[in-house]
């Protein structure tokens, strides 16, 4: 069974083929190193295997989807969780959802390698931790001096560079794997210890606030300085220029590219009387300390022991997870800026007949000898590979499925959409606020105004300015631990993510109330919104 859940997230749209074998490659690697490192993927299953059913995940169409099955079988052999659980935090899917039942051999194998495990994920997830940080501030300052500084001028170094990214990213995704792993199952323990002390998981969000700054907060903060003239737009770039719409797509435009998404940004800040991010984090952490005094006084003297220990280490594993995501995307802009020198390099010499035609070509082809490919061959190559990729975007892909996917021909986008009554997703950070849907599939073209409910298919990171400016958030896919459901609960804005299909079945403009805690989206009747878009 495979889903596109979660991985969109991260991987947006169809992906050229530099895009998606680069991500394969480096995604692949430090995914399975990471299950190696903490025990729970023997030695021999460590390399990536031949069969893509057996790999963590695959392209289907240009679409990135994930392996449920692989994750329900590493979640099988974790101490402290499950598969099912694995499997729902990461994708938002129903326990229950990937058929079959251990038999009673499997779980007791699995349950005899749990000391092993065990120790490996101590070990691992200490080091990793301790080490995570230090090491994105290393691709930081690198990604800062070959993309920003002093990027390659010649083809030899932008090959150089494009390998480093491969590797920079393997090293600092195993780490991300390993934490993301402990982080998830120290989320599930957190849940059961708000169902002990509060009889239900509605306040589990309550219990994961308020951690402090993480990667995308830092984003917000100083896009906030940026438009109140405390950050000059030079440093905000050399700090974040690697974030942008789509940025997980290779061939996508960033922030170090391209400013205008920026200044568009930045009015929008500038013409509201927000919060400063610190201020919310402050107010966040006033909530869950709050939580956590009235948790632990409805529970006994030897249960509130455990429970301090586990809240503790939430608070210490559960933020780390953007730290790596930070560092991995670092890596992914390197990638963009090696290819695009390449590329025209090569349009200049008449091997492509345009520049970003080298986003066509495989990783693997690019750092090795596709530069000198005689330039009849290589065109003809890139024509068969963007016809493809043309057929593609007129397929629509659905989010899970069995076996093969069935694509059908993308419909027409009507703006006629007849709303649905109720909705149904996971309440990731509680709160009912009742606001304006604006449906927004592109984050440059929101115009969020106040009382707007911000209703997107996905939140990468580029999405995340937008939370400040919305009132709450209904996203169509991703799970309790997924980047958009931690940046809402650090900001405290009420979100219920993994709607399947808010963008489709909520029109722009209707009235909804979003209820952060039960997970419910209530469509109210429409609202004539002729006047909001004529002006």
């Amino acid at each position: 069974m495979w889903s596109r859940v979660n991985f969109s997230e991260a991987i947006q749209g169809v992906q050229t083929p530099l895009s998606w074998t680069f991500w394969q490659f480096a995604m692949e690697t430090a995914v399975r190193r990471g299950f190696g490192a903490l025990g729970v993927l023997t030695r021999s299953e460590v390399p990536p295997p031949q069969s893509p059913d057996d790999r963590i995940s695959a392209a289907f169409y240009g679409r990135p989807a994930g392996n449920l099955n692989t994750f329900h079988r590493i979640g099988q052999r974790m101490p402290g969780t499950d598969g099912d659980t694995v499997v729902q935090q990461m994708f938002g899917e129903p326990r229950g959802t990937v058929g079959g039942t251990q038999s009673a051999t499997s779980r007791l194998r699995a349950k005899l390698r749990y000391p092993v495990i065990l120790a490996s994920t101590v070990s691992s997830a200490y080091w990793h931790r301790k080490r995570i940080r230090s090491a994105r501030e290393e691709i930081r300052d690198w990604w800062r001096r070959g993309t920003v500084e002093a990027p390659p001028t010649t083809v030899v170094a932008a090959q150089r560079l494009l390998r480093e990214a491969a590797e920079n990213f393997v090293t600092i995704g195993t780490m991300h794997t390993t934490l993301s792993l402990v982080g998830q199952a120290l989320g599930e323990q957190v849940e059961q210890l708000a169902v002990a002390g509060f009889g239900s998981r509605d306040r589990a969000a309550e219990l994961m606030t308020g951690y402090g700054r993480v990667d995308e907060t830092e984003v917000i903060a100083d896009l906030w300085n940026l438009a109140n003239g405390a950050l000059p737009m030079t440093e905000f770039v050399a700090r974040h220029g690697y974030h942008g719409p789509n940025e997980g797509n290779l061939p996508s435009r960033v922030w170090r590219e391209d400013q205008t998404p920026l200044w568009l940004l930045t009015n929008r800040y500038r013409s509201r009387d927000a919060l400063h991010p610190d201020q919310m984090w402050r107010r966040q952490q006033r909530v869950r300390r709050t939580a956590e005094r009235e948790m632990l006084a409805n529970l006994n003297a030897l249960n509130k022991i455990r429970a301090r220990l586990v809240l503790r280490l939430a608070a210490e594993y559960i933020p780390v997870r953007e730290v790596g995501k930070a560092g991995f995307l670092h890596c992914v802009d390197a990638a963009r800026c090696a290819a695009r020198i390449i590329g025209d390099r090569l349009a200049s010499t008449g091997q492509l007949a345009d520049p970003e035609d080298v986003f066509f070509l495989t990783y693997d082809e690019l750092v090795s000898d596709a530069p000198s490919r005689p330039a009849e061959a290589l065109r003809r190559l890139v024509l068969e590979r963007k016809a493809d990729h043309e057929y593609f975007h007129s397929l629509e892909v659905p989010d899970r499925w069995v076996g093969d996917p069935m694509p059908v021909a993308s419909p027409a986008v009507s703006g006629n959409r007849r709303a649905v009554g109720e909705l149904t997703g996971i309440g990731v950070c509680g709160g009912q606020v009742t606001g304006t849907a604006r449906v927004v599939f592109d984050p440059d073209d929101a115009d969020l105004e106040e009382g707007d409910v911000l209703v997107c298919p996905t939140t990468d990171p580029s999405w995340t300015p937008l939370f400040m400016l919305a009132d709450a958030l209904v996203i169509d896919t991703g799970g309790v631990m997924s980047h958009g459901a931690i940046v809402a609960r650090e900001l405290g804005v009420t979100c219920v993510i993994n709607t399947k299909n808010g963008t489709r079945a909520i029109p722009d403009g209707v009235r909804i109330t979003v209820d952060g805690t039960s997970g419910r989206v209530i469509v109210h009747d429409p609202i004539a919104s002729s006047e909001r878009n004529s002006v």
